[in-house]
């Protein structure tokens, strides 16, 4: 978690899943250094998409990126790709609620 706050964790991380992002969330991405161009490659690059990966998944905003980025058809949000993100909505149907929602996502982001 970036904040203290007093919600339990999602069960076998140290993920909240009540909480809203952070105004100021990004200031904590692990992609700052490094140029953008990097996380927004060709589709068929795999050097780059791997060093791109390598980074978020060091990342401790990865679950609040992978929410941002969730719909978006180009870039790498989370450690997903844009072609993975599409199969990830195809293979979860995220729930209505806003906060369980957060959840399923930032689990994926942590969890695969």
């Amino acid at each position: 978690m970036l904040k203290d706050c007093n919600h339990p964790p999602i069960e076998g991380t140290e993920i909240c899943a009540e909480c809203p992002a952070p105004d100021d969330y990004q200031q904590h991405a692990k992609c700052l250094d490094h140029d953008p161009e990097l996380f927004f490659c060709e589709a068929d690059d795999a050097v780059q998409i791997k060093r791109a990966i390598r980074i978020c998944l060091s990342c401790p905003i990865r679950g609040f990126c992978l929410e941002l980025g969730w719909k978006d058809k180009w870039g790498i949000y989370g450690s997903f790709t844009a072609a993975e993100r599409e199969r990830l909505r195809k293979a979860f149907k995220l729930p209505d609620n806003v906060k369980d929602k957060r959840k399923v996502i930032r689990v994926i982001a942590h969890r695969l």
